[in-house]
Formats: structure tokens, C-alpha cells, sequence
């Protein structure tokens, strides 16, 4: 495979074509370099990458907070210097992304006000910031140009300067940000400038030698700011400095989903491709290019010289490894979720991944063979069972897995079925295809009963038998019109043309999306009308938009689909687009012929007409068999999942792997 031939960055050799970008961690609560850190890159390093980039890494106080690496002075090199050393140890490559985030600086996080090209308030911090002066723009380009020298001396094998996601060289460059009137501001060629004397000045600390890479938008993404077409004006100018170009999206700002499931798997390589025809340096594609067929693919047909996978190496550090060795159904595959990545960076906690419970925990959640082998029996496949079979079975139990329904996945299968969750059935043949080759004994279409267990010859039983949907306990809740958001997923019932939801979380508002979608274009069909002009745009978009349903999401608290996380806003908008109705603060007394009858903020009633009501109201832990199974003889019972406490899809995978780790 191409993808796994050398390649040159200027001076340095990389090994094969995979990097892993800089991705915010939140491994280094004092700025300094942890076992953490470390004991992670080391893992993606024995993993087989070409070349992992640490980051961003801030060049100075003002550039970003202590969760991250810091290359603001030398007090922080004896621990960079233990970073560089483990990942060498292990023959691993490592660059450091050199980061100033401008405006996107928290207060909080600096101690200092954040500064940036003009005077604004960030659309993504939601602070002020203030202009920069003369001597801040000189004592930033200064700061970029120490530490890339002081990443040198550490023992890293490249820089990276970030331009991209709206940090500081894109506040510059962007004249929806940048309004200044001296050299610096004005046209494109002075918005180039800072930039550009940022590089030049790395190239002259590093020396003609050092590997010096940019990460660069592709598109900003952002109405009035950078398109591909500045973008690739600016990468014809940077290359003069620089070894390799790596090509992102948009801002962090921006109303176009850059990292979620949202994001078809890689959407974003025309960007990359287009920066490739305007330079000849190498040139990195990255966004959503989350397996080995379609890094391939994008390589052989010339959109990019490497390839960038992040969130996919969280969820497998040994992708690489197994991809070269053609083990492709061994590679646990990221989904795209932003759960325990994006999101918990958003709030200022360590990175983990729902798919991996490892990681983040490098060193510590390692898996050892049981000491004494046990017969496992496992109630339940939904992911909890899973992971616990799985991880069980590969610690040298005897496992044997039960499910009284005809399919693996249990909840997951029908969370599968909202178009904006295209991963999910990944993960379940990644899993199938596990217990296939561990031989794991598969039972669907069989409920256990405790009576089953005392005959049995199981020393541990693992209960992961998940949840029930909550009713609602009003007038008219038993109508036959009633129905439960899980049926409706299973398609066990339909429902008519006016849909209301009673529930606004993430499970409502998103099935509210699928269900306005319905009759709505496919994006097959929207190929094909638009590839052979058989209808007006004015059609075209009136049918893409405009489904068969009419349906309005009814919740109690002030806002919807509060559990959504960082896809909150992208929800949100496709609520709008498809024109689903919602009424917030609002309590539902009653379900009559008139349809769900409604009190609203003001204490009003009011009816919503509806041939459909759909509840989605949550789950209950389903512990009917954890209870039957209490004071059993003879048999170790652990409860997992759903079944234990109601939660996500990662407190599953992670409870399954934690417990069969224990065995």
C-alpha cells in the first residue's frame, strides 16, 4: 500500500504515510509534561504511526492555557526532552505544534486578556480581547521563533505552526477579524504578512535544515473570510518556508461540522487537494479520513502526500499495525462521536474515547492474562456485554455470551438508524467480527432465567441486560396512537403525518430530524437531479427540505437536547432547516382525541394536534434478572450497563472493560 511507503519532510524520513495530527489532550494540568502524556504517545508510537505531532503547544502566556504542553520558556524542557526520549525509545517520530489561539484564548486559562489581530469579542469564547500593538505583534512572532528552537533542543524531529481553526494567523489573515490599517491589515498581501514573518522567523531559529510544517485551513468556513481560493494563495507563499502543509477545515467557530459523524468520511479532501496543486511540498489531507481504504484511496488518486488520522488512533493506537498487517477487522473504529474527545476538551477534562476505555489510561488499564481462568457467562449484548465478553475471552476465560434478542447491539442497533450516526454499525461488526475470531459462543433469541444459571457450570455471571423506556404517567398515555421513541427507531410501529415528541433530549431531537426527513431527497437522489438538471434549484431545495411529516418536539426544561455535547448546535440546525416545531417549559397534562395537551411557560393550556405521539423520555434500568440472580450459589454476579445505572454509550464499553478486567 501506498500509504505505508516512506516519505521525505524535507530532512526527515517518516516511515510510512500516517500522522497523527495535534489534538487537545488535557494530559498536563501544570503545563508540564505528565507520565500521561507520555505513556499515550508511546503507545501510538509502538502502534506504527509515521509521525505524531504534540499540541498545540503554547509559544507564550498568552497563547493558551496549562492543560496543554507548554513551550513558553525552558523550565518546561527536562519534561519535553522525557517525551521526545520515550517515543524515540520505541522508534516513534514526534513534532511539536507551535500555538498561539489568538481571541480563542480563555481568561481563565491564560491569566491574561486574550489579544488578537483587531479589538472583538470572540464568536467562539464569548470574551473581549484587544488589538495588538507593534511590540505584542514583534513579542509574538518572537515567541513562535523561541519555541521552535527550544522544541529543537527537546528532541523533536519537526515544528508545526498553527494557521488554522481561527487561531491567531487566521485572525490575521481573515478580513472578517482583521481590520487594521497599518502593514499589517488592509489587503490580502499585508493580512498575509504576520503570518508569514512568523515563518520565516521559525525557519531562522530552526535553521535550513529543521523540518517546519503548517497546519493550515483549507476553507475558513466562516461568510466573508478565507474560501480555498485565498487558502491556496497563502500556501504558494508559505512554501518558501516550510517542508509539508497540513490541511484542515474550518474554524472552531464556523456553522459547517468539522469533526462529527456529521461530516461524511473525508469531505474535506478537495481542500487538501487543492492546496497540493498550488505548492509542490508534501501536503497532508486530514478531517474524517478514519480508516486505511480510504487514506489509500485519496493517496493513489493524488489528493495528498500523507494522511491525517486523529480520533481514529485514539480509538485504536495500533491501527497503523494492523492495517499494514491486513488485519482490518481488528481495528476498534472510531465513530466520530465527539463524546469523550471534543467534548470533554470543550469542558476542560482529560481526553478519553468511547470505543477505547484504554485510552488516556495508557500504563494503567493494561489487560493481563487471568490468573486462574474462569467459565464467564455474559447476559446481554449490548456494547457493556460486549466489551465484557470480548475483554474477558482475551484475558483467557471461557466466555460464553446470551441475548434474548435476534440481534447483537442491543440499544445501539436502533441508535444506529438516524442518518447522522453512519459509525454506529461499524463498532457492531467490529465487534462481531471479535467474537468470531476469539471464538466467543454467540446465544441470540435466549432469555435467561435463574434457573438456567443454578444448572449451569458458570462460575461468574456479568448481568448487562440494559434498559426500558419510561412512560409517562397522564391521561392518554395508553392510546394506540402512543408510542415509544425505541419502537419507532426498531420501525416495530409507524406514525402519521403530525408527529409530536414528548421529550426534548438527544434521543427526541434527533429522531424529530429523522422523522422530518422523511420524504425528503436523499443524497443519492439529490446526485442524481442534479447531475442530469431534472429539476429547478428552487425544486431541488424545496424537496431536500421539505419532508412528509410535520413534527414538534415538547420538553420540560428551558432548552433541548442539553445531553448532546458539542453536536448540540449541529441538532439544533437541522431542526431548523427541516422545520421541526418546539415548545420549551412546557408540561404535558394530557393525550386526547384533539391531540397532547399542553401547559406552557405562562401556566396556559394549549393543544398540539397529532396523529403520532412519540415518548422519549428516557430509560430504566432493566435489573429484573440481577435481582432473580441475588444470594445464588456458588456463582460470582456482577452487574453492568444499563442495568446497573442509566448512561451512555462510553459508561457502557468502559463498565464492560473495567469488570472483565477483574475477573
Amino acid at each position: 500500500m501506498k500509504l505505508f511507503e516512506p516519505i521525505r519532510i524535507g530532512s526527515l524520513e517518516l516511515p510510512n504515510r500516517i500522522v497523527m495530527p495535534a489534538m487537545h489532550l488535557n494530559y498536563t494540568m501544570d503545563g508540564k509534561v505528565s507520565d500521561q502524556l507520555v505513556n499515550f504517545y508511546v503507545a501510538r508510537a509502538k502502534g506504527g504511526v509515521g509521525l505524531a505531532i504534540v499540541g498545540g503547544m503554547p509559544t507564550c502566556q498568552a497563547g493558551g492555557p496549562f492543560t496543554m504542553p507548554q513551550l513558553k520558556s525552558d523550565d518546561y524542557l527536562p519534561g519535553l526532552r522525557r517525551l521526545t526520549g520515550a517515543v524515540h525509545d520505541v522508534g516513534g517520530l514526534l513534532g511539536a505544534q507551535l500555538y498561539d489561539a489568538g481571541a480563542y484564548s480563555h481568561r481563565m486559562g491564560t491569566g491574561v486578556e486574550a489579544r488578537s489581530a483587531t479589538a472583538h469579542v470572540s464568536n467562539f469564547t464569548r470574551e473581549p480581547c484587544h488589538e495588538m500593538s507593534a511590540q505584542e505583534l514583534q513579542d509574538a512572532i518572537d515567541s513562535f521563533a523561541s519555541a521552535a528552537l527550544r522544541a529543537k533542543q527537546a528532541g523533536f524531529d519537526m515544528v508545526e505552526v498553527i494557521g488554522s481553526a481561527g487561531y491567531l494567523i487566521c485572525q490575521f489573515l481573515s478580513p472578517v477579524i482583521n481590520k487594521r490599517t497599518d502593514q499589517y491589515g488592509g489587503g490580502l498581501e499585508n493580512r498575509m504578512r504576520f503570518g508569514l514573518e512568523v515563518l520565516a522567523a521559525v525557519r531562522e531559529s530552526v535553521g535550513p535544515d529543521y523540518p517546519v510544517g503548517i497546519r493550515l485551513a483549507g476553507n475558513d468556513f466562516v461568510p466573508g473570510s478565507h474560501t480555498n481560493k485565498e487558502s491556496a494563495l497563502f500556501a504558494s507563499q508559505v512554501e518558501r518556508f516550510v517542508d509539508l502543509i497540513n490541511v484542515t477545515g474550518g474554524w472552531h467557530e464556523c456553522s459547517v461540522p468539522q469533526l462529527s459523524s456529521d461530516l461524511p468520511r473525508g469531505a474535506f479532501h478537495y481542500l487538501a487537494r487543492g492546496i497540493k496543486e498550488a505548492v509542490s511540498i508534501p501536503v497532508a489531507a486530514s478531517n474524517r479520513i478514519n480508516n486505511s481504504a480510504l487514506a489509500e484511496r485519496f493517496l493513489l488518486n493524488g489528493f495528498a502526500d500523507l494522511i491525517c488520522m486523529g480520533r481514529p488512533l485514539i480509538a485504536d493506537p495500533d491501527l497503523p499495525n494492523k492495517a499494514r498487517a491486513g488485519h482490518f477487522d481488528d481495528i476498534r473504529p472510531c465513530t466520530a462521536c465527539n463524546q469523550v474527545c471534543f467534548d470533554r476538551v470543550m469542558k476542560m477534562k482529560p481526553v478519553g474515547c468511547m470505543v477505547n476505555p484504554r485510552a488516556g489510561f495508557e500504563g494503567k488499564r493494561e489487560l493481563e492474562p487471568a490468573a486462574s481462568p474462569r467459565r464467564v457467562m455474559v447476559v446481554g449484548a449490548g456494547v457493556a456485554g460486549l466489551e465484557a465478553a470480548l475483554t474477558a475471552k482475551l484475558r483467557g476465560h471461557h466466555v460464553e455470551l446470551f441475548e434474548k434478542a435476534d440481534v447483537l447491539g442491543g440499544q445501539v442497533v436502533w441508535a444506529a438508524e438516524p442518518t447522522d450516526k453512519p459509525e454506529f454499525p461499524t463498532l457492531l461488526r467490529y465487534y462481531a467480527n471479535q467474537l468470531r475470531m476469539h471464538e466467543i459462543a454467540v446465544h441470540l433469541n435466549h432469555e435467561v432465567s435463574r434457573e438456567q444459571v443454578e444448572r449451569s457450570d458458570f462460575d461468574v455471571v456479568v448481568v448487562a441486560t440494559g434498559a426500558s423506556p419510561l412512560n409517562i404517567p397522564i391521561p392518554g398515555a395508553d392510546r394506540p396512537e402512543v408510542v415509544q421513541a425505541w419502537d419507532v427507531l426498531r420501525d416495530k410501529v409507524g406514525v402519521g403525518e403530525r408527529v409530536v415528541i414528548v421529550g426534548g433530549g438527544s434521543v427526541g431531537c434527533e429522531m424529530a430530524v429523522w422523522l422530518a426527513q422523511v420524504g425528503c431527497l436523499s443524497p443519492e437522489e439529490l446526485y442524481f437531479h442534479t447531475l442530469w438538471d431534472s429539476e429547478s434549484p428552487e425544486v431541488i431545495e424545496a424537496l431536500l427540505y421539505k419532508g412528509s411529516k410535520q413534527v414538534t418536539v415538547v420538553e420540560m426544561m428551558p432548552k433541548l437536547a442539553k445531553d448532546l455535547g458539542s453536536r448540540r448546535w449541529i441538532v439544533s440546525a437541522k431542526m431548523k432547516k427541516w422545520g421541526v416545531q418546539s415548545h420549551t417549559h412546557t408540561k404535558v397534562l394530557a393525550i386526547t382525541d384533539d391531540g397532547v395537551v399542553c401547559e406552557g411557560k405562562d401556566g396556559q393550556p394549549f393543544t398540539l394536534e397529532a396523529d403520532s405521539v412519540v415518548l422519549s423520555l428516557g430509560s430504566k434500568a432493566d435489573n429484573r434478572l440481577s435481582q432473580a440472580l441475588a444470594g445464588i450459589a456458588n456463582k460470582t454476579v456482577v452487574s453492568i450497563g444499563d442495568c446497573a445505572r442509566v448512561a451512555k454509550i462510553p459508561e457502557a464499553i468502559e463498565a464492560g472493560y473495567l469488570v472483565a478486567r477483574e475477573l
